[in-house]
């Protein structure tokens, strides 16, 4: 217990001996052009995607058509177009796991293009830290910052820099 004291009052004073700012990274987010057009362009691709697995899923509801008119078809043409929907239906679903799923395309793709971004952002905070003498800098938009004063949200700064395109 004495220890959990004695480190809780240690980071108590490292932190009152730091010069701390925030910056409320949703707000750059909303008002950066390059964040909207980013958005754009990965809505258009997703529309894409979801045009190509509409394609897939119309070429499997006719092979299911297909097979309803069993009456007419020889077994052998029955077994090819039941092996036929049984291939689209596997692609469909490879297509959207890899395009859609967990690590897909779709995550990857916003990935690359918030990531220079972001990078740009870290790189203003980083030079306004250094020129203000900010020792610490936190994101009220995380959700683990309960109380900020605006004496030291520098969020106004960001954006100034970032539209000035004065990062250097």
């Amino acid at each position: 217990m004495k220890t959990a004291v004695f480190t809780a009052f240690s980071i108590a004073s490292v932190l009152v001996a730091q010069t701390i700012a925030v910056i409320d990274s949703e707000r750059i987010f909303d008002n950066l052009g390059e964040v909207a057009d980013a958005a754009e362009l990965l809505e258009n691709e997703i529309l894409e995607w979801e045009a190509h697995a509409d394609s897939l899923q119309e070429e499997i509801d006719a092979i299911e058509a297909d097979l309803e008119y069993t009456m007419i078809m020889s077994p052998d043409r029955r077994r090819e177009r039941e092996v036929l929907l049984e291939e689209k239906s596997a692609e469909l679903q490879d297509f959207l796991s890899r395009t859609f799923g967990p690590d897909g395309l779709v995550e990857s793709r916003n990935s690359e293009l918030v990531s220079p971004i972001v990078a740009s952002i870290n790189e203003v905070v980083q030079e306004i830290s250094l020129e203000e003498g900010y020792d610490i800098v936190l994101d009220t938009s995380g959700g683990l910052v309960v109380y900020v004063s605006n004496s030291i949200d520098i969020t106004d700064m960001v954006l100034e820099k970032l539209s000035t395109g004065s990062s250097d």
